[in-house]
């Protein structure tokens, strides 16, 4: 067995709570994060966008910047970059051979080994910011084990229910156990009154105050990322950089260009036009609801309307699948064939049968190719719901993760 493939066989499904394996295999790494400015941020929806928003901006003004994202839609490579380019095959094998030994020892999940590979990789390659995304949660995350001098709250809602808690008090308190005495900037959106709460009542506790977004007079438009949620994460990310820019003296130029230049794939993603065919990686209630307000935009110039949907076991979405059948004519059910898939027939029964036309389809890959054979020019078919969804989009819609394709040649 190589390295990659040592990595790649740690279930990356299996969550271990707590930070002392994260901080040990830190520590066996020589502690890379403290060499590093670290952006954490944290939330349930909104996370990747807004680093990725952060990150454009800063490249885009020659810094060197370090961003870790989760999960990935085809490549693991993906969730390590410097500037867009991925981390090289070569770097992880060193990587794992080199602490491969206090790997076995110390017995991290995936995502703890994958957090240090990514600060180690950072660190080697002295990047001026390290952006790095939490994966679950915080208090526990093993993200928060690098002490981040900057954290972002992006919105906290419902999400991971099973794991963080069954109300929003209980999940706003694991998200808020990320706010630690290094947190030297802490920064929020707009929350909701308890969310707010829950959050002050924390940093109170570590001497710390929160800076919270205001409504914006001027709301970002004609952004890449396409509705009214990534203007929103679009306004949290230019109050950041402002933020940062005066903390460490900064000279950022054109912020609400580059805000709006940002791509970041699976997000309101159209993959082909005419007809129009877009995938959308909402994972939940509220990222659901926002996916419907864009689509109610655009719908009226459609004949027919498809929709193809898959989750994992574990998600919330009851309530938005309700609304999903007053916008679609078809809708194919499917599966994303990962160890914790969704069962379709779980997800049929979900569904309002008398106003659409619902099928199954087990296979993802020929749900996907029955619909597009079928669409006429002015249809469209929307791809919802999963990550899981990338390799099979990545086979049948060649290039259209085209950035990540052409960095595979790993410029370091």
């Amino acid at each position: 067995m190589n390295e990659i493939d040592f990595l790649l066989s740690i279930d990356s499904k299996k969550i271990k709570y707590g930070l002392s394996r994260t901080i040990a295999l830190l520590d066996a790494c020589n502690n890379p994060q403290d060499k590093l400015n670290i952006i954490q941020i944290v939330g349930t929806n909104g996370k990747g966008s807004t680093s990725a928003m952060i990150a454009n901006a800063l490249i885009n003004n020659n810094y060197k910047i370090g961003l870790f994202t989760s999960p990935h839609l085809v490549y693991i490579n993906e969730r390590i970059r410097i500037n867009n380019h991925f981390i090289p095959d070569e770097f992880i094998i060193y990587f794992i051979k080199k602490f491969k030994k206090k790997i076995l020892d110390i017995k991290p999940s995936f995502f703890e080994i994958i957090t240090v590979l990514a600060v180690y990789y950072f660190a080697i390659k002295k990047v001026d910011f390290s952006i790095l995304e939490t994966g679950l949660g915080g208090r526990l995350d093993s993200v928060t084990a690098t002490r981040a001098k900057i954290l972002i709250f992006t919105p906290i809602d419902y999400d991971h229910q099973k794991i963080l808690g069954a109300s929003l008090a209980l999940i706003t308190r694991e998200k808020a156990g990320a706010i630690v005495q290094n947190n030297k900037l802490i920064i929020s959106c707009q929350q909701t009154t308890e969310v707010s709460r829950l959050l002050n009542d924390k940093a109170k506790k570590e001497n710390k105050t929160i800076c919270y977004q205001k409504k914006s007079k001027t709301p970002l438009k004609q952004l890449q990322l396409k509705g009214v949620h990534q203007e929103k994460n679009g306004e949290l990310a230019i109050l950041a950089l402002n933020k940062i820019s005066h903390m460490y003296a900064l000279h950022i130029n054109n912020i609400n260009t580059h805000i709006a230049n940002t791509e970041w794939f699976g997000r309101i993603q159209y993959i082909e036009h005419n007809p129009d065919i877009i995938f959308d990686v909402a994972h939940n209630n509220q990222s659901i609801n926002a996916f419907i307000e864009y689509f109610k935009t655009i719908k009226s110039q459609y004949q027919t309307k498809w929709l193809v949907f898959g989750y994992e076991e574990g998600k919330t979405i009851e309530q938005s699948i309700i609304k999903l059948n007053q916008h679609f004519n078809h809708i194919t059910i499917t599966e994303t064939k990962i160890k914790n898939s969704m069962s379709p027939d779980k997800i049929f029964t979900m569904f309002d049968k008398k106003t659409t036309t619902i099928r199954i389809e087990n296979n993802p890959k020929e749900a996907i190719k029955q619909i597009k054979n079928k669409l006429n020019k002015k249809d469209v078919m929307v791809i919802l719901g999963s990550h899981y969804f990338g390799p099979y989009i990545h086979t049948i819609f060649k290039n259209c993760f085209d950035i990540g394709i052409k960095n595979l040649n790993f410029q370091q």
